[in-house]
């Protein structure tokens, strides 16, 4: 399912609210700063989420910094790791007693990144399928076809209904245990032929220089500003932020078109 950054936003920080509150309830302490909304807005959480939006989703290279060299690592795989804790029932419990659910959209965009990670040759940070598989059963050097389905922006059933051997170019799997997985090099390939998929963009250096440059029509300032608060909070550049700014709102046109 497609989504745009502004509705993963929303529930990611509601979320983050009320599990500020939570865990302040756990060491009855005051509510502390870092649970208000404008902190949890500015916090590494928060922008890590977002960073996983725009590679796993978007396709886009991850800003470099001294945690970050251009995929999802460091900070991404814990965040990774803590999004896919709260999406299990015992987590899901305790949240729902609190009032609060797992937000649903980061955690998409979680799995997202870490499956385009593998997509695009690098190895698997965290190997849930082997505490259920064991050992040799897990998805390390594969990718599951959620997993596909995600990238391809389709249902589960109908990737496999892809890898049906009788089609004329089905999705080739493997069997792995019980399971049918997708080599990373096969499933490029399927997923380059797919409407929905987003292919990664690879910006060398000096490049930037050379992108397509356009003029915007008239806008309000109260938008540029608004542009300029967010762009500082999230410590990004203004035009990275506008930027992104268009890209939601030509997402959010182009996904009411299609229902309409």
């Amino acid at each position: 399912m497609r989504f745009t950054k502004t509705e993963m936003q929303g529930e990611l920080s509601k979320f983050l609210t009320l599990f500020g509150n939570q865990v302040t309830g756990l060491y009855a302490v005051s509510s502390p700063a870092w649970a208000a909304k404008d902190a949890v807005q500015t916090s590494p959480i928060w922008e890590t989420v977002n960073e996983m939006y725009d590679y796993g989703v978007d396709g886009l290279p991850v800003p470099a910094s001294p945690e970050s060299t251009g995929s999802v690592v460091g900070r991404h795989i814990e965040v990774e790791r803590f999004l896919h804790a709260l999406n299990t029932l015992p987590m899901k419990l305790y949240l729902d007693g609190q009032g609060n659910t797992p937000p649903r959209l980061a955690i998409l965009a979680a799995q997202c990144a870490a499956a385009r990670l593998v997509l695009d040759g690098d190895d698997r940070r965290t190997d849930y399928a082997i505490d259920e598989f064991g050992p040799g059963g897990g998805d390390f050097g594969y990718l599951t076809l959620a997993e596909v389905a995600l990238l391809a922006n389709m249902d589960e059933r109908s990737v496999r209904n892809a890898a049906n051997p009788k089609l004329p170019n089905p999705l080739t799997t493997e069997p792995v245990g019980r399971r049918s997985l997708v080599r990373p090099e096969e499933a490029r390939r399927w997923l380059a032929t797919r409407k929905g998929f987003v292919a990664t963009k690879v910006i060398n250096e000096g490049d930037e220089d050379r992108l397509p440059r356009f003029d915007l029509p008239p806008l309000p300032q109260a938008f540029y500003d608004d542009v300029a608060r967010e762009a500082k909070e999230l410590d990004i550049p203004f035009e990275t932020n506008l930027m992104r700014k268009i890209l939601d709102a030509y997402k959010r046109i182009t996904l009411t078109g299609d229902e309409q």
